[in-house]
């Protein structure tokens, strides 16, 4: 299952790196969240920088079939590595994840480029599953988990450039 999802903000690509890369910002779209526990660690990977977050977060509406392979809890794992900047500052990250317990994965990139006056983030993410009969059930579970964070990171990412927080 393939998961797009792009925003704009008003900020240059530097204050955007340093903001997503901050671990107060990160767990305050936890916080937003409302996940369970959390953990976020940010450090060097050679030249590039690893941002990797490990949550739990509870579902409201788990289909019977898939909930014997998830319960009502979803664990992720994510690591972001972050690749030099570009001369413009744009930046592009490698983002890999998986479910803790149930064969699933998340790959894909995100990147933030300069736009106009400010900057676009994108996510092009895929979600699989090698799970008979469940798998697609189990890719949009996640799926969605995913595309809850990103769109509170956004509105938290909002208040955080805007000094509101």
């Amino acid at each position: 299952m393939d998961l797009s999802l792009a925003t704009s903000y008003d900020a240059s690509p530097e204050e955007v790196f340093a903001m997503i890369t901050d671990v107060t910002f990160q767990e305050q779209v936890f916080q937003r969240l409302q996940a369970q526990s959390y953990d976020v660690v940010v450090g060097d990977d050679g030249d590039d920088l690893a941002v990797q977050v490990h949550w739990q977060t509870q579902l409201s509406d788990v289909p019977v079939v898939t909930r014997r392979f998830v319960g009502h809890t979803l664990e992720l794992a994510q690591s972001k590595v972050w690749h030099r900047p570009d001369v413009d500052g744009a930046r592009h990250a490698d983002v890999n994840g998986q479910l803790a317990g149930v064969p699933v994965k998340l790959s894909g990139t995100t990147r933030i480029v300069p736009k106009g006056r400010g900057t676009l983030q994108a996510f092009d993410l895929r979600v699989t599953a090698s799970v008979p009969v469940v798998g697609n059930r189990l890719e949009q579970l996640v799926a969605d988990a995913v595309r809850a964070r990103l769109e509170h990171k956004f509105e938290v990412a909002s208040s955080w450039l805007s000094g509101a927080l």
